[in-house]
């Protein structure tokens, strides 16, 4: 199970679109493994419990992008995009193009659907 707010919002954006709704059943199967802050993003990879190999997905090597990560504190703009591998969730990458990515998790972010056709849903916190 994902134990960051912010991380689990921004996965439950990304597999809101068609390519994603298979693969949101595999969130209840990973948890955070490491997180590489770099200065311009992030770099989240995951653990799996055995069982999430029943809701692996066709496609071996999905990315899924189109998540607008927007914060006050600090002040950034950022994408995410998250990578399969074999068929399951294994990184998620947020580069940030406006301003510093901070080495911390965010607790004020508005993050946003932006991708074409997308349900335009957006989390924001306070």
């Amino acid at each position: 199970m994902i134990k960051s707010k912010y991380i689990s919002d921004i996965l439950e954006l990304l597999l809101d679109g068609e390519e994603g709704v298979f693969a949101k059943r595999q969130l209840s199967f990973i948890t955070e493994k490491e997180f590489d802050y770099t200065g311009t993003g992030l770099f989240v990879s995951f653990s799996y419990s055995e069982n999430i190999s029943k809701y692996k997905i066709s496609e071996a090597d999905l990315i899924l992008n189109g998540v607008k990560v927007q914060s006050t504190e600090p002040p950034l703009e950022a994408e995410a995009i998250l990578f399969f591998s074999d068929g399951l969730i294994d990184y998620l990458e947020i580069w940030c193009y406006l301003g510093n990515y901070p080495s911390r998790d965010l607790t004020k972010y508005t993050l946003e659907q932006i991708w074409k056709n997308s349900p335009n849903k957006i989390i924001a916190t306070q």
